[in-house]
């Protein structure tokens, strides 16, 4: 993990400038089509904040986060919100969002820090009694 946090940390400026003009709505749109209605979504390695603006032009309250400080900079820049430096073995928040939206990030994770982590989201998200 922290090859990869150098990484992002050097390559800021051209992975932002990579991803952050993507169309991704398509994508996007299927993800909160999925939300009944206005949400709190974590943004979970928020990379450039592309996702972050769209869910939060879209009416939802987002908390974003991202490993990288780099990154965290320039999607608070760009997206007008704080994003929070964070790991993802960091989350310890129970029944805080609505729902964890993890784009491309979590794949960085091992076998067994991905266990431990998705435990964490499952953790994080409110549970809802279906009607």
């Amino acid at each position: 993990m922290e090859k990869t946090l150098i990484y992002y940390n050097q390559n800021a400026e051209d992975f932002n400038q990579g991803t952050v003009y993507v169309d991704f709505k398509a994508t996007q749109d299927r993800f909160l089509n999925k939300l009944p209605g206005a949400c709190h979504i974590l943004d979970f390695g928020c990379g450039s904040g592309r996702d972050t603006k769209y869910f939060l032009s879209q009416g939802h309250k987002v908390t974003a986060t991202d490993g990288s400080e780099e990154l965290c900079k320039l999607a608070s820049g760009y997206t007008g919100i704080r994003v929070k430096h964070m790991l993802f073995q960091d989350l310890d928040e129970e029944n805080t969002y609505d729902a964890v939206w993890a784009c491309s990030s979590i794949l960085h994770l091992t076998y067994n820090e991905l266990k431990t982590v998705l435990n964490k989201m499952a953790q994080a998200v409110r549970r809802r009694i279906a009607t």
